[in-house]
């Protein structure tokens, strides 16, 4: 499918981030929402939370509330007070305050008089990441699918047969847009378009399944015989269809990503606590939303605090195959 960019501000970037550490951090079982919205008790409305965080303990709910500010300079009084009324108000058990820029020693303050915690989210270097995840680099693999060819063999009156692909009445011109509906069942009356085919062939199996990484691309073609029930628009006018030929062009691209483009952070507490972050994203989607990511307290040399992470793309509704992507 054509890709469209997809622009996230950089303070939803942040809060998303900072929802991935802490749901890595903490046990099996959380609930990581961001962003959240929260009943408040006050007004009976309800209010929303950059994070939320729910969990159980024996028999008691918990809320934990994360606020996030990606701004200059350090934080101040006002927000942690307001945040701190904002909490008691929606009945969290807990809320955590997370800055880009730090707190000044007054907001440290407060922050300890009314029980809000402080996290500070920043960037680190290579040389500053824990050794065990100094990975070189990550390998995304990408599907990519492309029209070849799209032909059709109209309805005969001989018992059908198995169609030559060279043996076609029709191929159907480049300039045709794959999205458009130009298939009808004459019964029914529904339409779908080339587009649908390929969703078809993709649910009934993977065409994927024999390619080679980094290889040239290799040509598949899929039959989809009609029982004459089938129209499609040509420029001679509606033909009613015996089958349809589709042939596409599929290869499995690859995508480094090295650790120096890897995002890089460190979210550490007034404690002197720190956890470090390293995300892998693949460059070749917009959404960023695939992502390989690892985690660990800073200076820990036990593996078994490393947390790894796969974030997959979702799984799209449609797939243009007009576009070399899949």
């Amino acid at each position: 499918m054509a890709t469209r960019k997809q622009d996230v501000p950089d303070w939803k970037e942040f809060e998303q981030l900072v929802a991935r550490i802490e749901k890595d951090a903490g046990p099996l079982g959380l609930t990581v929402v961001s962003p959240d919205r929260i009943l408040c008790k006050i007004t009976g409305r309800k209010r929303e939370v950059d994070v939320s965080i729910r969990s159980r303990a024996g028999t008691t709910n918990i809320l934990i509330t994360i606020e996030c500010r990606k701004r200059h300079p350090k934080q101040d009084v006002t927000w942690i007070e307001q945040l701190a009324a904002k909490r008691d108000a929606i009945g969290a058990s807990c809320t955590i305050a997370v800055s880009s820029s730090g707190f000044s020693p007054n907001a440290a303050a407060v922050a300890h008089r009314h029980g809000v915690q402080l996290r500070r989210l920043s960037e680190v270097s290579v040389a500053d990441i824990n050794a065990l995840m100094r990975l070189d680099f990550v390998l995304f693999t990408h599907k990519r699918a492309a029209p070849v060819r799209v032909a059709f063999r109209f309805a005969r009156a001989e018992p059908w047969s198995v169609p030559n692909p060279a043996d076609v009445d029709m191929v159907l011109p480049q300039t045709v847009d794959l999205y458009a509906p130009i298939f009808r069942n004459t019964e029914t009356n529904t339409t779908w378009s080339v587009n649908d085919l390929w969703l078809q062939v993709q649910k009934a199996t993977d065409p994927f399944a024999s390619i080679e990484k980094g290889q040239p691309p290799i040509v598949k073609t899929a039959g989809f015989p009609y029982p004459g029930n089938v129209a499609v628009d040509t420029p001679d006018g509606p033909k009613i269809l015996g089958d349809v030929i589709l042939s596409m062009a599929l290869w499995l691209e690859l995508e480094e990503v090295w650790l120096d483009a890897a995002q890089k952070v460190e979210y550490t507490s007034p404690e002197g606590t720190a956890l470090q972050r390293v995300e892998f994203v693949s460059q070749r989607r917009p959404s960023k939303d695939w992502r390989i990511s690892l985690q660990m307290p800073k200076g820990s040399a036990d593996l078994t605090e490393l947390k790894t992470e796969v974030s997959e793309p979702k799984p799209k509704n449609t797939e243009k195959t007009t576009d070399p992507s899949t």
